[in-house]
């Protein structure tokens, strides 16, 4: 009888980690946002933190996770509360099972996820010097601990994407509060450009007016608005050239004062980028337009 034999299916591999870390952290001690083309999975292990993502916002408490996509910006901070600890490993997944994380973010983990989580934090311990950039393997490694951390990581993906546990109703909640809160502060920005686009305003001025950073000041604006904010104020400035124009009050020189233009001249280039015409071709168009209606 000849044997034939069944090569093992393997629909998640990961071979590939970039970092490995443990942190305890203050209750008020915040993370520079970031981005990077591989994936990143949190853990928190004590305390909560808040993270603010492209896909959404969320309150993380002791015993879940959150996995952030390739290219995904995300930023941690304090909620001021209770004093975070955190297990964070970023690691490279190419496989298509991974994609079930780009729609479910955060998750609750049961007994049996715990128990094979606390396998991966032992077995992190005797694998790598923690809190190291980059990777720096133990030489006193038990024998195959890295290939155990590789293994507890795979079975605990695994586990989150078989049992398919998000917790929607958290995240759903703090999402929606922070949904209303960044339409109050988009608001509350459009006002404040509004009432000074005659003063020369940098996105590092505007940003520090509002105490949030230049990336979640554009995702703020894109979010809520669809624009990026410097985009945004490019736009405003023409529209209210244009309603100037048509009013007939100012001339070219005090509309582009009005709207903090350096000098007419980059006013005028400005318009004609955005518009496809000079300020003096519009004025004419306008006029045009009111003498055929007249006629």
């Amino acid at each position: 009888m000849d044997f034939i034999p069944y090569r093992l299916r393997e629909q998640l591999i990961v071979n590939d980690i970039y970092t490995c870390f443990y942190f305890e952290l203050s209750n008020r001690q915040n993370f520079s946002g970031e981005s990077h083309d591989f994936w990143e999975m949190v853990y928190m292990d004590k305390g909560e933190v808040n993270a603010n993502t492209e896909s959404g916002y969320y309150r993380l408490h002791q015993g879940n996770i959150l996995i952030h996509s390739p290219n995904e910006y995300h930023q941690l901070e304090s909620t001021g509360n209770q004093a975070p600890n955190l297990f964070i490993i970023t690691f490279r997944c190419d496989n298509e099972a991974m994609t079930f994380f780009d729609e479910h973010k955060l998750f609750r983990i049961g007994h049996v996820e715990h128990a094979v989580l606390t396998q991966l934090m032992k077995e992190s311990l005797h694998s790598f010097a923690l809190n190291m950039f980059p990777i720096n393997p133990r030489q006193d490694a038990p024998f195959a601990s890295e290939q155990l951390f590789k293994t507890y990581l795979e079975q605990l993906l695994i586990l989150i994407i078989r049992n398919g546990r998000p917790d929607k109703q958290r995240a759903a909640l703090l999402s929606t509060t922070k949904e209303n809160q960044n339409a109050q502060l988009s608001k509350q920005i459009i006002a404040y450009l509004e009432q000074n686009l005659s003063n020369k305003m940098t996105l590092d001025s505007l940003c520090a007016q509002f105490g949030i950073s230049r990336t979640q000041m554009n995702i703020l604006f894109k979010r809520t608005v669809g624009i990026g904010i410097i985009t945004y104020v490019n736009r405003s400035k023409i529209e209210h050239a244009k309603k100037y124009i048509r009013e007939e009050i100012y001339n070219l020189t005090e509309i582009s004062n009005l709207l903090g233009y350096s000098s007419v001249h980059y006013f005028s280039r400005h318009f004609k980028k955005m518009v496809g015409m000079t300020p003096s071709e519009y004025t004419r168009t306008i006029k045009a337009r009111i003498t055929s209606e007249s006629t």
